[in-house]
């Protein structure tokens, strides 16, 4: 086994070139495949982030149909109540209240349809990053009287900044319209541009006088220690409140629970696409390793050298090119995917907060995954010379020695 592993090996560097190119192109398909996977990970893995944190946190109740149509007579019953037992659970660390209603928006220049949310500012911040996604004034701070928190793309579209003037027009409790004045307080910027277009925010209280409503609440939204449990805390209370809808991060967003599924599998697919491509080279290459030295194999196969051997001979020669081209390509990978996971790439003129996703992306593979992908590729070599090994096994020894 020694002599053969050392003629396998001897035999890659007989045409350094051809060995040279077919390392090369192992290193650099596996790179490909891999930082592309981590970089649809990290996009993927930040937009989810970006909706629990910023739109849905982990979970939610609401009282059935009010997600549908947003009516303000659709309040949760004993929403004190619920809040407080969300807030004694050991797995929520933290929940707020939230009155939600549609609204026209009116400023001197223009007027439009968004959704105003009323909330307690102190609250908000433990289960949301709203807070944080300031770009001017504060947050609900320095105006006494109905403070409204915009986004910055809601005040370059309406021509206003902070301090400025807006009419809010709503629907009470009644059914009658209302309408009140608030001033900007402060701007915030999301990453995603279509929340942004459709939010503002204002205090609970400044709400409740518009819209007739004096307790409870249109929505309670809530932290957990982890988001995996998600689905286990909802079904918990929704067991226990049949008459309300207690829904997960993975339903309250659209395609969340399919993204949520599917990104395990990118690695397998892209790396799986190049690994084939890759395949068919090595073929190919090992193909004509083996048609160039027919008659070696044949005078090999004449002194003795049974075929297993010579079936031998070849797959460990293609599996030794793999596992110099596999660990290069591994580590340019790796290299890569540490240097932008901390510093991101920016891809802030392709647009992708206009669907939602962040202009900045940091890949994101986990160890696990080099693993595998390890795996995949000593599964491709070996797959990859069996044909070329078959092909060698069918040389006739006379026919080959005799070959020019």
């Amino acid at each position: 086994m020694k002599l053969l592993i050392k003629i396998a090996w001897r035999n890659i560097w007989r045409n350094k070139v051809r060995s040279f190119v077919v390392i090369t192109a192992i290193a650099l398909g596996l790179w490909a495949g891999v930082f592309v996977t981590a970089f649809v990970q990290g996009m993927m893995t930040a937009k989810i982030q970006s909706i629990i944190e910023v739109e849905v946190a982990h979970l939610q109740y609401h009282q059935k149909e009010f997600r549908d149509d947003l009516k303000v007579n659709l309040t949760i019953p004993s929403s004190a109540e619920k809040l407080n037992e969300l807030e004694q659970d050991e797995r929520v660390t933290a929940a707020a209240g939230r009155l939600v209603s549609m609204a026209m928006i009116g400023s001197a220049n223009k007027s439009g349809s968004i959704r105003v949310v009323g909330i307690n500012p102190s609250k908000e911040a433990l289960v949301s990053s709203l807070s944080t996604q300031l770009v001017d004034g504060a947050y609900f701070e320095g105006i006494k009287r109905n403070p409204v928190l915009i986004s910055e793309r809601l005040a370059e579209k309406y021509k206003i900044k902070v301090r400025s003037k807006l009419v809010l027009t709503l629907q009470d409790r009644d059914g009658e319209i209302t309408a009140g004045a608030f001033r900007v307080v402060g701007l915030y910027k999301t990453d995603n541009n279509m929340y942004d277009n459709f939010n503002v925010f204002v205090r609970e209280q400044d709400m409740r006088k518009l819209i007739k409503v004096e307790e409870d609440y249109h929505e309670i939204a809530a932290m957990l220690t982890h988001q995996d449990l998600a689905e286990t805390v909802a079904s918990d209370f929704q067991k226990k409140y049949e008459n309300l809808e207690i829904l997960p991060w993975l339903d309250l967003a659209a395609g969340m629970r399919i993204m949520n599924e599917v990104i395990g599998l990118y690695l397998y697919i892209i790396v799986g696409i190049v690994l084939l491509a890759l395949l068919f080279s090595i073929v190919n290459t090992m193909l004509m390793a083996v048609l160039e030295r027919v008659k070696e194999l044949g005078m090999l196969m004449s002194i003795g050298m049974n075929k297993t051997r010579i079936f031998g001979m070849i797959m460990i020669e293609t599996i030794f090119m793999c596992m110099l081209g596999a660990p290069l390509g591994l580590l340019i990978s790796w290299g890569m995917i540490t240097y932008f996971g901390e510093h991101g790439i920016n891809l802030s003129g392709a647009s992708y907060e206009d669907v939602g996703f962040a202009s900045t992306i940091f890949p994101y593979l986990e160890n696990q995954s080099y693993i595998e992908v390890t795996g995949m590729v000593l599964i491709m070599a070996l797959l990859a010379a069996i044909y070329p090994a078959l092909k060698a096994l069918r040389l006739n020894p006379a026919t080959a020695i005799r070959k020019i």
